[in-house]
Formats: structure tokens, C-alpha cells, sequence
């Protein structure tokens, strides 16, 4: 079950030609996310600077939707206005939320403005009141609910994002068969795996050159608990648990690293179902040939269409597809199967930035989540360093220390 880079779709996405823009409307949150790599220093943005984003997003990245996020972009007193916004400059509002400040006259609110989906982050590391102790499988509870309310606006979608740490990593299984008893109103599932600034004996931070003392209050993301036991999980071991109890399940699609020639750092599947049993998944000739037309037509990438869910229709690509062709040739083999709903899940993968033994860093390569910060584009995940620091974080390798410990001994050596 090793991924094979030669039969998956590379992404075509680029910085100046991507399918998202990333969009923070606020730093201003009401939940503590362990490892959060955002921290309230400015509050809510005000509508001229989100508005100028948005058409440096438009003009600079060619998006096709904008990701508002945060902080918890709900809490912006003109969510609505932000949302109007996007829509008339003729691209697709997509809420990233963790649901607490989320009703349904505001949702409701939000669909009559043009909002397509709403992604919900939801996972046991977030201090939600009153579900301190619950695990992934306990929260279902909640995704339920939260679910239901999306969905109870017609025209609503949701997905859901859940971060990937070691002590849920053997759940995933059990979310996915949860999802795919409630594929009606759950479209989507992203495990976005768990990463740190590790603080600690041997571990010196530079920003610009220079060293910096990073402490755990410095950034969300900064930790003097975690080991590089509790930041190692990659995306090809979260691949390979689906894999193992979803053997119908195929990646199809993929982004690289920055640095790293057989990294993963974005990993797209799209699941075929028939009465919520998998089938099988598109393959690399379905992702390539629906990205190369969209372009084709409108000029630009996408990631979210404006339909619920893929129909049978889906089965044409067979004509392309041999993944495709497999699940057609399983319907045909069972025709009582066409009775029953047939619906599909998105299952990504994402694997945050890795820091490299020589201090270096492994990016996203053509990264989807870029933001605007100072008239520039930066990776939306380190942008507290920008902010705090003017630039990104890079650890000290063994080399750099031997330098500047020759460099201290010299220099005490000169003042005796």
C-alpha cells in the first residue's frame, strides 16, 4: 500500500493560478485548538481591508472560492457583507468553522448571500465546553447536530476537518463508516495531521538570521510538551489506515512538498458508494479530465462544485477511467444495486509543514491555503510568524550551532 506518485493526477494549481484563496476575516476566536496557528493579536479586519483581499485573491490567484477563515470568521459583525462580496465578484463563499457561533438564521442568512459549503472543524483537542474527556467517536454526537442544522438550509453542504494526532489516529476508520451512514448531510472529510514547534534542549529557533527565544506563549503552534513522536504521523500513514479497512478507497490526486522529492502534502480521494457501502473511487483520469475541462470553460481550477453529490452520471467516465470502470462493472454484476442511493465521499489528506533535519522546512508545493499579508502572499499556516517576527522560523541545524560555538569561543578567546 505505498502511494505511486506515477498513477496519481499532480494538481495543475500554481500561486498565480489556484482554485483557493484563503481569506482571514479575524484573529478573534471563542475555542483554545491545541496547536492553532492563529493568535488574536488585531481582532476583527475591517471591510475595506477584507474587501481589498478579496480582489487581490481574484486577480493574483484566479480562484474559484474563497476560504473565509480564521480566527472563527463567523464572529465578524459583517460576515454577511464578506459573503456578498465574494459572491458578486464571481466566486464561491466557503465557511471554515468550528460551528459555536453558528444558527440557522445566520446560516440561513448566509445562503441567501451566495454561501456554498460550510467545512466544520471538530475534533477532541479543542477544549469545547462540555466535551472535555470525549474522544473523535463521542463527538459524532455533535457533528450530527451540526450537520442537521447546515443541512436544514436548502442548498446547504457540509464537510468536515478533524486534525490527526496519535491519540485519535486509530479512530479515523470508525469516522469514515460514521460518515458513510450519514452520507445525506455529510459530504466530505479532511484529517489534516498534527504539527508542532517543538521547545526544548537542542532546539534554537531563527528568524532572519538571528536567534529567537521562542517560548510556548509565542505561537499556537509552539509546544514544550510534544516529542517528534507526537508530530510524525504523515499522510501516508493516515493513507495507509484507509487503505487497510477501505481497500476501495483511492487516492487520485496529489500535491508535493517544497523540499521534499517524495512528500505528500495534499492527498484527494473521492469514494464511491451504493446504499453507503464503498464500491471503489475515481482514479487519476477522472481528477485530471474534470480539473483540464473546468479550466477549459471558465478559465480557472476548482475543488467545490455547486452539486450536492456526483450521480450516477459519474459512471461515464468509465469510457477514461479504469477505477471508474471497476465500480460500473459492480453494478452491472448486481442490478438490485440501482435501486439504492448512489452518492460519493471526499476523503483528503493534508500533512502540514515538516521541519527538516537541516533546520529547513517542507511547504506545500503550489499551496491551496495562501493568504494576503502586507500586499504579499504567505502560507496562511505560518503567518503568526510573519507577524510576530517579519519573517518564517527556521530551526538551527548541528552545523549552524558548531558555527556559532566556534564562533562564542573565539570571541572569548579575544577577550581574555
Amino acid at each position: 500500500m505505498v502511494l505511486d506518485k506515477g498513477k496519481m493526477y499532480r494538481f495543475p494549481w500554481s500561486m498565480n493560478d489556484n482554485p483557493i484563496g484563503w481569506l482571514e476575516v479575524t484573529d478573534a476566536c471563542n475555542l483554545g485548538c491545541k496547536g492553532c496557528y492563529r493568535q488574536k493579536l488585531e481582532g476583527h479586519k475591517s471591510l475595506e481591508t477584507i474587501k481589498e483581499e478579496v480582489l487581490f485573491l481574484k486577480k493574483w490567484r484566479n480562484c474559484d472560492h474563497i476560504s473565509i477563515a480564521g480566527g472563527e470568521p463567523a464572529l465578524h459583525p459583517q460576515i454577511i457583507d464578506i459573503i456578498r462580496f465574494i459572491k458578486e465578484n464571481g466566486m464561491k463563499p466557503f465557511l471554515l468553522s468550528n460551528g459555536m457561533a453558528l444558527s440557522k438564521g445566520l446560516l440561513k442568512e448566509m445562503k441567501k448571500e451566495g454561501l456554498l459549503k460550510v467545512g466544520l472543524h471538530i475534533d477532541s483537542f479543542q477544549g469545547r465546553p462540555g466535551w472535555d474527556g470525549k474522544n473523535e467517536l463521542d463527538l459524532c454526537a455533535l457533528r450530527e447536530q451540526y450537520a442537521d442544522m447546515v443541512n436544514s438550509i436548502g442548498g446547504l453542504t457540509c464537510g468536515f476537518g478533524i486534525t490527526v494526532y496519535k491519540e485519535n489516529f486509530s479512530h479515523i476508520p470508525a469516522l469514515i463508516r460514521w460518515t458513510l451512514k450519514n452520507l445525506k448531510r455529510v459530504r466530505g472529510l479532511t484529517f489534516i495531521t498534527y504539527r508542532a514547534a517543538i521547545i526544548g534542549p537542542g532546539r534554537d529557533y531563527l528568524a532572519g538570521g538571528k536567534k529567537v527565544n521562542l517560548d510556548a506563549a509565542d505561537l499556537g503552534y509552539a509546544s514544550k510538551e510534544d516529542t517528534p513522536e507526537d508530530i510524525g504521523i504523515t499522510s501516508t500513514d493516515v493513507y495507509r489506515l484507509i487503505k487497510n479497512h477501505f481497500p476501495q478507497y483511492e487516492a487520485s490526486a496529489y500535491l508535493g512538498g517544497t523540499k521534499r522529492h517524495d512528500s505528500f502534502k495534499w492527498i484527494a480521494g473521492y469514494m464511491l458508494t451504493s446504499g453507503g457501502q464503498p464500491l471503489g473511487s475515481l482514479g487519476q483520469k477522472s481528477m485530471e479530465l474534470a480539473q483540464s475541462c473546468y479550466h477549459l470553460l471558465f478559465g480557472r481550477y476548482f475543488v467545490y462544485t455547486k452539486r450536492k453529490s456526483l450521480g450516477r452520471g459519474v459512471l461515464a467516465l468509465s469510457l477514461f477511467d479504469p477505477e471508474v470502470r471497476k465500480v460500473a462493472k459492480q453494478l452491472a454484476s448486481s442490478p438490485l444495486s440501482f435501486f439504492k442511493p448512489f452518492s460519493g465521499l471526499s476523503i483528503g489528506i493534508v500533512q502540514a509543514p515538516d521541519t527538516l533535519p537541516d533546520g529547513d522546512v517542507d511547504m506545500c508545493d503550489s499551496c491551496p491555503d495562501m493568504a494576503v499579508y502586507k500586499g504579499r502572499l504567505v502560507h496562511s499556516c505560518r503567518m503568526d510568524e510573519y507577524r510576530k517576527y517579519g519573517g518564517l522560523l527556521t530551526l538551527m541545524n548541528a552545523e549552524k550551532k558548531q558555527e556559532e560555538t566556534a564562533a562564542d569561543s573565539e570571541e572569548a578567546n579575544i577577550q581574555l
